[in-house]
């Protein structure tokens, strides 16, 4: 059984509603000095007593007002995203959201962020500052050691339901508080990338990833997971990182085709799309085949399509990330003690113009020279 609803704030919520019609949790949170989870709850008891109508984001009287007047309307919740970009692979996720909270009647705010923690830090404490705010949905930077402690701890405090997409705070240890979480299973979309080599004859194989990647421990576990899973021989692999907008990138990738070369790789994993670019292009300068003498699956395909030939890619289900983050935050709104929701996402493969079976042994692959 609830414990009851005390008299004042029963009184205070019951008059609110007979002289302005309709309340809203942030509002009414405010002016009775509790949380909006407690509001919310308040609201929830009044409904099942059948006194008031709860609607997203606060409740309505049932009676007291003229039928048909049509002066108010139901209060529509207001969730803000924030992303730590808005250029590459984040755009697709804010489009997934915002058709999401149109369909569902909520107003969608975007706010962008750096990626490292004290920003994300900052803009938290200017959306918590908002009371319009209902909700927060946000892709957190959680490797800056003590500055992401600040920033989980204060995540911890937040009132607002709190919603983390392709991040989970389970890596910075036990907490008092968990959040609702949608990602993608990146080791499964590693693995799916070396069934698709494997299953063409591939047995030589390697991984080249984005050393600041916060995608980049998942691919290597999933990796590392797979490859004695679908029998490559742990002499016969390698992996490496590459930074595209470090000051010679280009030497990596020579590096690393001569790498290929002295293992007799035939096939590569490469996150992300532009690194993946970067390699077709100087591999073909450099006079290899692609997929001849090297085949190629990008990770992220957001670029790949567009590479020449158009490289086979492992693409995230980045919009209904959005879509289902929306999801969760209004569930958290409408039932706040409901159980605390994970969920993974599988990536697609998608075969393009960059796979193959590989070349006969008799022709090795050209000099990086």
């Amino acid at each position: 059984m609830s414990t009851p609803l005390p008299d004042t704030r029963r009184g205070a919520i019951l008059e609110r509603l007979a002289r302005d019609g309709e309340v809203r949790v942030a509002a009414l949170a405010a002016d009775l000095g509790v949380t909006p989870v407690t509001v919310r709850r308040d609201l929830t008891r009044l409904a099942e007593e059948g006194l008031i109508e709860q609607v997203r984001g606060g409740a309505r009287r049932l009676t007291g007002s003229p039928q048909g007047s049509g002066s108010r309307s139901t209060p529509r919740p207001t969730l803000a995203i924030v992303t730590p970009s808005l250029q590459y692979y984040w755009p697709a996720i804010v489009a997934g959201a915002r058709q999401a909270a149109s369909e569902h009647g909520a107003q969608l705010l975007v706010q962008a962020s750096s990626a490292g923690a004290e920003d994300n830090l900052a803009v938290v404490e200017e959306l918590c500052a908002d009371p319009s705010i209902d909700a927060l949905i946000l892709a957190p930077d959680l490797r800056s050691g003590a500055a992401s402690e600040r920033l989980v701890a204060r995540l911890q405090e937040v009132d607002h339901p709190v919603i983390l997409v392709e991040r989970s705070v389970r890596a910075l240890g036990a907490r008092g508080r968990t959040f609702d979480s949608v990602r993608t299973d990146h080791r499964s979309g590693a693995a799916m990338a070396l069934r698709h080599l494997a299953e063409r004859g591939h047995e030589r194989v390697t991984m080249l990833c984005d050393p600041f990647s916060p995608t980049r421990p998942l691919l290597e576990e999933g990796f590392a997971r797979a490859c004695p899973e679908l029998g490559f021989d742990a002499e016969h692999i390698h992996s490496g990182t590459i930074d595209t907008h470090g000051s010679s990138p280009f030497e990596a990738i020579d590096g690393f085709l001569e790498r290929c070369r002295e293992h007799g790789t035939t096939a590569a994993l490469v996150h992300s799309d532009e690194a993946a670019m970067l390699v077709l292009q100087h591999a073909q300068r450099r006079g290899w085949s692609v997929p001849r003498d090297l085949s190629i699956v990008s990770y992220d395909d957001e670029l790949s399509e567009l590479a020449h030939p158009a490289l086979t890619a492992i693409a995230p289900p980045k919009q209904t990330l959005g879509e289902r983050a929306v999801l969760l935050a209004l569930q958290r709104l409408r039932a706040p003690d409901s159980p605390i929701e994970r969920i993974e996402l599988l990536p697609r493969l998608l075969a393009r113009a960059t796979t193959t079976a590989p070349a006969p042994a008799s022709a090795p692959a050209p000099s990086t020279g």
